[in-house]
């Protein structure tokens, strides 16, 4: 595990503040939120390719052992979830005791999961998805009462102004992609690469596969790209309508976060934003 960013200020009393974690095969992000909207508290974490769901469960329990930010008392305590194993299932068509097969299905039997689904109102859709056990017991164990979402779910449901659009969300060799078409959600999917060509191809494939004209979809890129990366020269070779996401307006940022890319932590705050 590696501690990629660790941005405290000055910490006010939290029982009225938020905490925010995020929750991947990919690492760990909090973030905190006082009363007045003014991040104080950001840290993100990196796992190794290596890394197992028990291995990861454990990271966790370190963190918050060794974080005495994370053992305070908040007004508001939010877990994300951003595991792959995930379907968007239109919601007449689901039915609980039939969840983990669906899931199943698609990802196979995993023993070792837990299922869960929230409901995204908006879209009339439900967002099945499953998470290591070993995960979601340490969660419970550290914050019985806190609220949960996936990350899915929460994108899904935000509100997007662009017609066409692929939103993407990059880590270390691997990301997240959500395109929308003519206002509509077509997918949301991860996906690992090894080079940037990699990249650069599962990106073209979405919108070959759901039609979407690359002269007519607007890409915008969060998290762990830079413009002068290979990464970003090769999607640029390719997709004309790109740039960097903003920090929502909605916060107050310290300097320590100011001093680094806005969009390293975009998505984190559009999250923040939304639940």
């Amino acid at each position: 595990m590696i501690s990629t960013f660790n941005i405290l200020t000055d910490v006010p009393d939290t029982a009225g503040c938020s905490l925010f974690v995020e929750l991947s095969g990919q690492g760990i992000s909090y973030w905190a939120l006082s009363a007045d909207n003014s991040c104080f508290a950001l840290s993100v974490y990196h796992f190794s390719a290596a890394t197992t769901n028990d291995k990861a469960a454990d990271y966790f329990k370190d963190i918050v052992s060794e974080q005495p930010l994370l053992r305070q008392s908040f007004k508001k305590i939010s877990i994300i979830y951003a595991f792959s194993e995930a379907l968007l299932v239109p919601a007449r068509f689901v039915n609980t005791a039939t969840d983990t097969e669906m899931l199943n299905l698609v990802y196979g039997e995993d023993d070792e999961s837990v299922s869960k689904s929230d409901l995204i109102y908006q879209l009339n859709l439900q967002n099945i998805y499953r998470i290591p056990k070993s995960v979601e017991e340490v969660v419970a164990n550290l914050y019985p009462s806190a609220a949960h979402w996936h990350l899915y779910s929460i994108l899904s449901g935000a509100k997007k102004d662009t017609i066409n659009l692929l939103y993407c969300i990059f880590s270390t060799n691997h990301f997240m992609v959500q395109l929308i078409k003519n206002g509509q959600l077509q997918i949301i999917q991860q996906f690992d690469y090894k080079l940037p060509e990699d990249a650069a191809y599962y990106l073209l494939s979405v919108c070959e596969q759901f039609g979407a004209p690359l002269k007519e979809t607007e890409v915008v890129l969060n998290g762990m790209i830079d413009q002068e990366s290979a990464l970003y020269k090769e999607l640029k070779k390719y997709l004309p309508e790109i740039r960097f996401c903003s920090l929502p307006e909605t916060f107050t940022y310290d300097e320590g976060i100011k001093n680094y890319a806005p969009h390293y932590f975009s998505h984190l705050f559009e999250i923040a934003a939304c639940v």
